[in-house]
């Protein structure tokens, strides 16, 4: 269209007309009104221009053919009907007019008296056929069908016929074309048929002759005023256009240019739209219906390829504005597009009856007015309508998913564009002017100012966005081009790390000193929460390593912060001397004080201190050899202290706490430059906080110069990224005032962390003022730094911190408080997770997917599921698992509850609400931490968060007292003592246990049954199963995943089926209907063969698959009933999948290196023909050492 419209072109008027002599006919078809009729022909009688008046009368009627006798009009008439219209006009044409121009009027069309001034200089090119004109209508108001009806013709007879024009394509149109009566002659006169206006064009074309389009109203007709009139019309131009492209266009095809070619072949096809249509009414019936999806891709790449193309319909509708020939033409033509829409079944039949070679009886456009309403035309548009709807109400009940909502939003919306046909088929509601003649004159003006500003509005849209229109559509491609891209490399090349949304809550500290000592002044840090009416959740102090420590240590302190709710912060500082002694022996010296430490010298030193931390049972931070790399310490490189020696040291210590089970120490790794991040860094599983030292030293800085918190963190941060993921803790945060702008600093320190650091969960306020560690200078007088906030002290409310972190009164629990309803013997489940985030799901969870599940779990024998998804997918889980018998346990992973609060509390217990009636619901869980956190950092989270779980579960046991309620805990050893807790302070039916160390597993299970705790295995590895089956042979337990994940960036490789539905090996072996793990020892071992070369990236390199046959490894043979697939694993820099990508089949594949292959893995599934099970193994892409490497099987 676009290039169509490219070349707009209206004709010069020729200076000279030549002397031509002039017949002008019209016709009369029995049923006409007279009045029509008569108006019609003293209008012809009118134009100025000399000319004969023919009247072609096909009932030799006597009253008009008084008429012409009086008017000086020649009646013609005939005995026959051959040939219909153009029969009519031929016989006049043969027996009766000789002029050398022949008019052809409908009976309908008034011409105005000038009609031929702008016509006949045209026919002074002697190639020139014929001249069309634009067809108008002059009762365009009188209904909605006809205003539809002229709609869809505005375009046509505007810009598009100027495009034909340029391009040598103009249609001839029945109803007011002008003829050169020798181009008639020379194709045996009007040719006939339905369409008889297009047939004669395009034998004239293919005669060699040519025409004009002039863009002018010189005659107006009747659009057809009801929708009757209208289907009768087009089911004739739909027949007639494709007869004549089935039969005429292949015999003329060699003659007609190639434009004239293109336009011929591709005019018809408009009345395919009927057939498309009817396709579009069935997509979203059949997909309701069958509970199906009509497409499979992205739903975002197919709005980003679909916006231009939308697009383009619009603005090419305002592009061409300017060219319709009156302004009121003017607008989208909604009324014309939803009658178009309405009227797809006539040009359906219209197609039929072209396949079945039968005629269509020629009528007459109808030309009068008929009131009554016709319901009968419009049954096929009602049973659409009706089949929609109850696709609709039967598609949402059978099967309820965004994608089904969606097609159900397609039928609805079709459904009412059929009764808008219903609407148009009334008498009353089609007239155009129903609501004017109901509303006051009061209304009506109103109205009408409402059209006429609407109407100016509009036009200055249309003029602003004619202009526009093309850069617009040009800006919009390629940026969705752009866009397109950008998306596709998102999945891959560029696919982002993403990270959990930090749920926790974060820790306000302080550091306020006594005089001289490092121990908090209590009754100052009450005196500062009660000015701030908030309370402190880390209080700091320092403890050094001294003879005595444990008789000296600050109990009285340390039992007031936990008093005040509050966790201490313990710096505690290896200031190891001559002084020092342990178990009788002193080690001289600070010279490798921490390779002491590594080696075990210190041990019943610091035993005997976390055996004192681990007392209190309470949280307890421990920030030890701070700074580590500060020259300005003993445990610093100045000692000979080498970063071996403190990641030995410090991994001593972290032993030490996991050998004393004191989880309620969290340490605290702290470095003092970025710089010496990398070679001190312990490993993560040795940390649980990273603490940094942010202080601002103003003027007091080596360059003299204020430097910002990002200026000062930044560095550290980009770092810690590749190293770990640990919150982080400003350990010791602050500004001097020698600039007078600590406040200033702060403040925006506060708004940077906020907004740009979300990993920072915890800042402690150094608000010493007796700081003695001066920095080196010539200008600063006193003997202590002042970092204190004092006058800026309400900047602290800028902080939201976290609540009470632990119960103050837990309660006495009683044994089996919350007994079980339901029996848990025999639960054999599985962790359903494929409908999480189901806007990045690869997997969606329609009907058909899940019965197809349900039907393999049966296979196994699998009864349960515990379900994790979105709630759009409640509907569909729970009645297909009714309908398949299997127990719902419906599950709120800990990030999910975690973060509920205002009103996602609200919908929260509006969807317990809503699933309370669901007795295939026997469980709600919840998951009491996440999967990666650390004990001692889950004792801190925990406690935070029991108060809003135990509320949570007591407002769901209001809701829903018939379910059972339970809570998911790591079996680790810890497990008994927290089992004790918790069944004191929630209410809960029973508990499942994860997995961690399943040497704890029977100990744990004695306690429960003597505490009458009820127990379940939650998230069992397969393989855990199979290894330890008499363990748990007679324990309800949860397998850890149906189906491997994948969504846009996540990926996971622990279901029992692959991300392509196959069953893995793993699916066998947990199966109670079969013996596969007998089979397992016979089954081929298979790896992969990695180039034994260094790679280079860009470059191909080849990767095999080898078996072990016969003693030997060999590669895949050819008989291998197998078949192999390849794919290629991203990975962040953690090593977590994240994108997935297929490279082929076959034994042998060969890989492009992308950049950075280190993060990338190539994996090879196996699928047997035969049994139908998957096997896989991965790779490096690079070979570590040695040239094969052995590869564990899933």
């Amino acid at each position: 269209m676009w290039y169509n419209y490219s070349n707009i072109s209206v004709p010069e008027k020729p200076d000279h007309t030549p002397n031509l002599s002039v017949d002008i006919l019209t016709t009369y078809f029995p049923g006409e009104p007279y009045q029509m009729t008569i108006t019609t022909l003293e209008a012809i009688k009118n134009i100025e221009y000399p000319h004969t008046t023919f009247l072609c009368d096909e009932a030799n009627d006597p009253f008009l053919k008084e008429f012409c006798i009086q008017n000086d009009i020649i009646h013609v008439t005939r005995s026959n009907r051959i040939n219909a219209k153009a029969g009519n006009i031929n016989n006049a044409l043969e027996n009766y007019a000789t002029g050398d121009i022949c008019v052809i009027l409908d009976p309908d069309h008034i011409p105005e008296p000038h009609f031929l001034d702008p016509i006949l200089p045209h026919f002074a090119n002697e190639q020139i056929a014929f001249v069309q004109i634009v067809q108008s209508y002059y009762n365009i108001k009188e209904t909605l069908v006809a205003r539809g009806a002229a709609e869809q013709t505005f375009q046509f007879y505007g810009p598009m016929m100027m495009t034909l024009n340029a391009y040598g394509t103009v249609n001839a149109i029945g109803a007011n074309c002008v003829f050169r009566r020798k181009a008639l002659d020379s194709i045996g006169g009007h040719a006939p048929g339905l369409c008889e206006d297009m047939h004669t064009a395009m034998l004239l074309y293919a005669k060699g002759w040519k025409a004009v389009y002039v863009p002018e109203i010189l005659a107006r007709g009747l659009a057809p005023s009801n929708i009757t009139n209208f289907f009768k019309q087009q089911i004739k131009w739909s027949r007639g256009t494709f007869d004549l492209l089935l039969k005429v266009y292949p015999k003329i095809f060699h003659k007609l240019t190639a434009r004239q070619k293109i336009h011929f072949g591709i005019l018809p096809l408009h009345y395919l739209g009927g057939l498309i249509t009817f396709i579009n009414f069935l997509i979203p019936i059949l997909s309701l219906l069958f509970s199906t999806i009509p497409w499979k891709g992205n739903i975002v790449d197919f709005a980003i390829v679909i916006a231009p193309v939308a697009a383009s319909s619009i603005l090419i509708r305002t592009f061409v504005q300017k060219w319709v020939i009156e302004k009121r033409e003017r607008g989208f033509h909604i009324l014309g597009g939803l009658l178009h829409i309405n009227t797809w079944w006539i040009y359906l039949v219209g197609l039929g009856y072209t396949i079945l070679n039968k005629k269509v009886p020629y009528l007459p456009t109808p030309k009068e007015n008929e009131w009554n309403s016709n319901y009968k035309i419009v049954i096929p548009n009602i049973i659409i309508a009706l089949l929609s709807l109850f696709a609709i109400g039967y598609g949402l009940q059978r099967d309820f998913t965004p994608y089904s909502i969606l097609m159900a939003g397609f039928a609805f919306f079709n459904a009412c564009i059929m009764f808008f046909g219903v609407y148009l088929s009334n008498k009353v509601t089609n007239q155009n002017r129903l609501l004017r003649s109901h509303l006051k004159p009061s209304g009506i003006r109103n109205l009408y100012s409402l059209k006429q500003n609407s109407f100016k509005a509009a036009n200055v849209i249309f003029n602003l966005t004619r202009r526009l229109a093309l850069p617009l559509l040009l800006l919009l491609l390629i940026s969705s081009m752009t866009f397109k891209e950008r998306n596709d490399k998102a999945r891959w090349e560029k696919i982002p790390v993403t990270y959990q949304k930090d749920s926790k809550p974060s820790f306000l500290g302080i550091y306020q000193p006594k005089e001289e000592t490092a121990l908090p002044d209590i009754s100052e840090i009450n005196l500062m929460e009660n000015l701030l009416n908030k309370n402190f959740n880390i209080i700091s102090l320092y403890l050094g390593w001294e003879n005595n420590s444990q008789v000296n240590f600050p109990h009285s302190e340390i039992r007031t912060i936990y008093e005040k709710n509050a966790i201490p912060l313990i710096t505690w500082e290896p200031w190891t001397n001559d002084s020092l002694v342990v178990d009788g022996e002193a080690f001289p010296g600070r010279e490798k004080s921490l390779k002491k430490i590594a080696d075990g010298h210190y041990d019943s030193y610091i035993l005997d201190f976390l055996k004192i931390l681990k007392s209190y049972d309470k949280p307890v931070f421990l920030r030890f050899a701070h700074e580590f790399d500060n020259p300005g310490y003993p445990w610093s490189h100045i000692n000979n202290n080498t970063p071996e020696d403190f990641k030995k040291a410090w991994r001593h210590l972290h032993e030490l706490i996991h050998q004393l089970q004191a989880d309620n120490i969290m340490t605290v790794w702290n470095p003092w430059k970025p710089e010496a991040i990398e070679d001190y860094f312990p490993g993560d599983n040795y940390i649980d906080w990273v603490g940094l030292t942010i202080l601002n030293y103003s003027s007091l800085n080596e360059d003299g110069n204020t430097h910002s918190f990002d200026e000062l963190y930044q560095p550290f941060k980009d770092k810690l990224f590749l190293l770990t993921k640990k919150p982080v803790m400003i350990a010791e945060f602050g500004s001097l005032k020698l600039q007078g702008n600590q406040k200033e600093w702060v403040e925006n320190s506060i708004s940077t962390i906020e907004n740009k650091h979300p990993e920072i969960r915890s800042i402690v306020f150094f608000n010493s003022h007796i700081d003695q560690n001066i920095p080196d200078n010539q200008f600063y007088p006193y003997s202590f730094l002042d970092w204190s906030l004092k006058s800026n002290l309400d900047l602290l409310n800028r902080i939201e911190t976290a609540p009470t972190y632990f119960e103050v009164n837990p309660g006495t629990g009683k044994k089996d408080l919350y007994p079980l309803n339901f029996d848990y013997k025999g639960i054999y489940g599985v962790h359903y997770k494929k409908g999480k985030e189901w806007k990045d799901n690869y997997y969606a969870l329609t009907r058909k997917t899940i019965v197809n599940d349900f039907q393999l779990m049966q296979e196994a024998g699998i009864n349960t599921i515990k379900y994790t998804g979105s709630s759009i997918y409640d509907y569909n889980v729970n009645n297909i698992a009714a309908d398949f018998g299997i127990n719902l346990f419906f599950n709120f992973p800990a990030d999910h509850w975690q973060t509920i609060e205002g009103n996602d509390r609200k919908d929260f217990l509006e969807r317990i609400e809503k699933l309370k009636d669901q007795k295939q619901i026997k469980n709600y869980i919840f998951e009491l931490e996440g999967r990666d956190s650390k004990p001692g950092l889950n004792l801190l989270e925990k406690n935070i968060h029991l108060r809003s779980l135990k509320s949570l579960l007591s407002l769901i046991r209001e809701i829903d007292p018939s379910k059972e309620i339970s809570l998911e805990i790591p079996l680790n050893h810890n497990t008994i003592k927290e089992l004790n807790y918790l069944k004191q302070i929630l209410p809960v039916n029973s508990y499942g246990l994860r997995i961690e160390n399943i040497d704890y597993l029977q100990e744990v299970i004695s306690f429960a049954e003597e505490a009458g705790i009820n127990l379940y295995i939650a998230d069992l590895d397969p393989r855990n199963f199979i290894k330890n089956q008499d363990l748990y042979k007679f324990l309800p337990l949860i397998f850890n995943n149906w189906q491997d994940e994948r969504q846009s960036t996540y990926l996971t490789f622990d279901g029992l089926l692959n991300f392509n539905g196959d069953k893995k090996e793993d699916f066998e072996l947990i199966s109670r209907f079969n013996n596969y793990t007998e089979k397992l020892d016979t089954l081929q071992r298979f790896k992969i063969l990695r180039p034994a070369i260094p790679l280079i990236s860009g470059n191909n390199y080849p990767y095999r698959a080898v078996f072990f046959t016969g003693n030997n490894w060999i590669i895949t043979p050819e008989s291998l009933p197998m078949t192999l697939s390849w794919y290629l694993i991203k990975k962040d820099f953690f090593g977590n999948p994240l994108a997935l990508k297929k490279l082929g089949l076959g034994k042998t594949i060969e890989v492009i290196i992308p950049e950075d292959y280190k993060n990338y893995e190539l994996m090879l599934i196996i699928k047997d023909n035969n049994d139908k099970i998957v096997r896989s193994a991965t790779s490096p892409l690079h070979t570590p050492d040695a040239s094969m490497a052995e590869v564990t099987l899933e």
